[in-house]
């Protein structure tokens, strides 16, 4: 289990007091050494050149000896205009990457100080960072597949005395029957900004070496990789986009008893499906247990970190959350690499780029999927 491995020595390979100890040269040196893999040679962002380029200790910056091209450890990266030192991007770096469950910008504005939209936007830049980023290669094997809602809950008023109740809004009974993706637009009570959080896992096929004690069987490593789309519903098209676009054909999709994915059989997918209205593990061993993982710690990020995620931006933290699973039984020090890795391939900022300055995101991204369409959806999210 993933306790267990957190829980010893292993898991904890770099610590805040280190950290702290370390000088802003030292912490641009160890950087250095996360980008390049070595603090002595450097890769010049301009012409690739690989080789031990000119120091300029004055500006902590290093010159080409081939293209002369002045940089620094963060050239063409999301903190190219950086403001604050080394050190302090490594212990917000730090920081980020040690909160299993997410990172609110008020508190990484009390270790590193600063003003909060410091804080705010850099938070915001390593997820773009993560979702630009991520691993387009289809899942295989075996696949969990679940939606979930998020955002749009409308809140309670405040009750006066003298003042009668009003009757909750019920479902319509013509439509109680039925599941949420069958009733017309506007049928349910729900919030304009609620969406559809759609995860797909591939499952490991290792073990721990422990055996599940209920049925004897092996346990495993879980899920390995995790992909996520924001969907207004869970209707087919967008469901059946998104499994051609993400999981290789033959693969074993497993999926509750939703009729949005009614046709993965005949898309050339064996389909394993629990009925969570009569139980969470079916007689053969199938079960979600990994995408309800990934949407477990995606409610405690909203409900208890972040208290509000609107729908503009609800793709930037599914995909954090997906890291966050996916690098979970790695240690500290492997898990910073990982990170500053994908914030180098990132390039500069899109939407983060002069956000204080009023450049902001125009756009919801979300998953459409087209009818009739062999490939499925879109290549990228787009905008609503």
């Amino acid at each position: 289990m993933t306790a267990h491995f957190w829980l010893s020595t292993d898991a904890i390979t770099i610590t805040q007091e280190s950290i702290g100890a370390m000088t802003d040269d030292q912490a641009r040196l160890f950087l250095a050494e996360l980008r390049w893999g070595s603090a002595d040679q450097q890769v010049c962002p301009e012409c690739g050149a690989v080789d031990r380029h000119y120091n300029i200790r004055t500006r902590k910056q290093w010159r080409c000896k081939h293209c002369f091209h002045t940089f620094s450890v963060t050239s063409g990266t999301p903190f190219a205009d950086r403001k604050i030192g080394c050190r302090k991007l490594l212990l917000a770096l730090f920081a980020f990457v040690i909160n299993q469950k997410g990172l609110a910008a008020l508190a990484l504005r009390r270790m590193i100080g600063g003003q909060y939209r410091t804080s705010f936007t850099l938070l915001h830049k390593l997820r773009e960072a993560i979702m630009i980023t991520t691993c387009q290669d289809q899942l295989e094997g075996i696949v969990e597949i679940d939606g979930g809602h998020f955002s749009g809950r409308k809140r309670k008023g405040r009750k006066k005395k003298g003042k009668p109740k009003k009757e909750k809004q019920q479902v319509p009974s013509k439509y109680a029957s039925q599941h949420r993706s069958k009733a017309p637009s506007g049928a349910f009570p729900f919030h304009p900004n609620r969406r559809i959080i759609i995860a797909l896992r591939e499952i490991s096929q290792e073990t721990t070496g422990a055996i599940n004690k209920y049925n004897g069987k092996p346990i495993g490593k879980g899920a390995t990789r995790t992909v996520v789309a924001v969907c207004r519903s869970e209707n087919n098209v967008d469901v059946e986009a998104l499994i051609r676009k993400h999981v290789a054909v033959p693969s074993t999709i497993r999926t509750d008893e939703m009729p949005s994915y009614s046709n993965v059989k005949l898309m050339g997918y064996s389909h394993e499906v629990v009925n969570h209205s009569v139980e969470f593990s079916s007689d053969e061993g199938y079960n979600e247990n990994q995408a309800e993982s990934f949407f477990s710690r995606m409610r405690r990020a909203c409900i208890g970190i972040y208290h509000r995620v609107t729908p503009k931006y609800m793709l930037d933290y599914a995909t954090e959350t997906a890291w966050r699973e996916d690098v979970r039984r790695k240690d500290t020090r492997t898990q910073l690499a990982e990170l500053f890795s994908r914030v180098s391939r990132a390039g500069l900022a899109k939407d983060w780029f002069n956000y204080c300055h009023g450049k902001h995101r125009q756009v919801e991204l979300l998953f459409q999927g087209k009818a009739g369409n062999v490939g499925g959806a879109n290549p990228l999210p787009v905008g609503s």
